[in-house]
């Protein structure tokens, strides 16, 4: 693998790391009021520790998208590391679709962090970020995010529909491994009814999200792959088998999660800490399944 591929691989991992945080941190701070109806110190704490979260990783995200723009550069100069600064060929990029996905996840970026700007000046003031502005600042990531996916991939080619499949299973996806960081926080902050409850929410919304997820993930898979046998015989195809098994590990641990953790959580003393623990293995499972994706969508593709 050539060192542009590992470094562009790294930044685009990281991307993904930090659109997840933006939209997983908006979802439960949605679902939180439905949780903890009052206005309580304990719920003012989570939702601090959530939009730091999602400010943190909003930035490195900015960081993460500026070099991948120049990584970009340097790897299509192949004039070495100076290559990124060339001004014609940076030049280039930014007027093709790659400077069009660079631009737009800036942007992405900076509106989350300034969503979260508000929301911290609110609770500076002891008060909850309202549920309206929290609502329009997730329909308006949720949509942008989405849209950006569409532009770039092996999707591109195929037809319209096949763009709106990614959509949501990106959207879907990232939203969900951004909450994990958040709900093991909540174990971390919360009492055991109000915990229960925000896991409960969370269990419910679950369902239809990971229904959606599995049917557009299995449409966009046999559309790129194309047959049963090249799933078998193809780089690719073992990738989005190895895939496929974390997804399968990490819908295990969140049956395990809604079935049997979360209704402990109001008879045993130690449950909130067994959550925990398993929403972190939840996590690490996530990331490698992060990591496998960024390599299919940088180093790989349906033909390899």
């Amino acid at each position: 693998m050539a060192i542009w591929e590992v470094l562009i691989l790294s930044t685009k991992l990281t991307v993904y790391l930090g659109l997840s945080a933006l939209l997983g941190g908006f979802l439960i701070l949605l679902l939180v009021p439905f949780s903890l109806e009052k206005q309580t110190h304990a719920r003012l704490l989570l939702q601090g520790h959530i939009i730091k979260y999602m400010a943190m990783f909003g930035l490195v995200g900015v960081f993460a998208t500026t070099l991948d723009f120049f990584f970009q550069v340097g790897s299509l100069s192949q004039t070495g590391f100076t290559g990124m600064f060339d001004a014609v060929m940076r030049r280039m990029v930014a007027q093709s679709t790659l400077g069009t996905i660079a631009i737009s996840r800036l942007c992405i970026f900076i509106v989350g962090i300034a969503f979260c700007g508000s929301f911290y000046w609110q609770l500076a003031r002891k008060k909850t970020p309202q549920f309206i502005v929290t609502l329009l600042g997730a329909i308006i990531l949720w949509g942008s995010i989405g849209y950006v996916f569409m532009l770039s991939g092996h999707t591109v080619q195929l037809e319209r529909s096949y763009g709106y499949a990614l959509a949501v299973h990106v959207i879907i996806a990232l939203s969900w491994m951004g909450a994990l960081w958040p709900l093991s926080a909540a174990c971390l902050h919360l009492s055991p009814t109000p915990l229960y409850s925000l896991m409960r929410q969370f269990g419910h919304l679950a369902i239809g999200l990971v229904s959606l997820l599995l049917l557009a993930g299995t449409l966009l898979a046999w559309e790129l792959v194309g047959s049963v046998g090249n799933l078998f015989n193809q780089i690719y195809g073992q990738s989005l088998l190895l895939k496929l098994g974390f997804v399968n590990a990490i819908l295990l641990l969140a049956a395990w999660h809604k079935l049997k953790l979360t209704p402990k959580l109001l008879t045993h003393s130690n449950a909130a800490i067994d959550m925990r623990r398993s929403i972190q293995i939840e996590m690490l499972i996530g990331l490698c399944i992060f990591l496998i994706t960024a390599v299919l969508t940088t180093v790989l593709g349906p033909q390899s």
